[in-house]
């Protein structure tokens, strides 16, 4: 009977280190954040670096719509729609956009972006990257920058 207990415990042992090592897994498969809407570079933003670091665009932007998410494994999906400046005839004059996704840590705030995909003239652009995140990404917010980092759009507005 000694020995059957032994296997039936090991057994569970076993069988409980599959199961939290599976839930471990997927908890990094979990939506980091999600949003429905975005916030475009406005008025006193322009030119200025923000409270994440990062410098606002040079001009002001306006944005049709907007919206993404960030899985806890870094995979990052965004879909902007006119997202231009209005002075410029209501254009686009970046020819590609890269998404950032920024996370406070115990450290400070840790800012990581994606390579550049293909925006229009018209503000369009899919962005379907990868970033490495940091271990803990407190209050992350996701912005559409250019390829030199100066951010057009940030995510506002919770999609859940």
């Amino acid at each position: 009977m000694g020995s059957f207990r032994k296997v039936l415990v090991g057994g569970i042992g076993a069988l409980s280190l599959v199961v939290l090592g599976g839930a471990s897994v997927s908890a990094q498969n979990d939506t980091l954040i999600k949003f429905g809407s975005m916030t475009p570079v406005t008025g006193a933003a322009v030119g200025a670096v923000n409270d994440r670091g990062i410098t606002g665009g040079g001009l002001p932007w306006v944005i049709q719509s907007g919206r993404g998410e960030v899985d806890g494994n870094g995979d990052v999906d965004v879909r902007v729609k006119g997202l231009v400046i209005p002075v410029l005839s209501g254009t686009n004059p970046v020819p590609s956009f890269r998404a950032t996704v920024s996370c406070l840590t115990p450290g400070g705030t840790v800012n990581v972006s994606t390579a550049t995909f293909a925006a229009s003239t018209e503000g369009d652009s899919k962005i379907d990257g990868h970033v490495t995140l940091p271990a803990i990404c407190d209050d992350p917010e996701v912005f559409v920058v250019s390829p030199g980092g100066a951010w057009f759009a940030m995510s506002s507005g919770s999609d859940d």
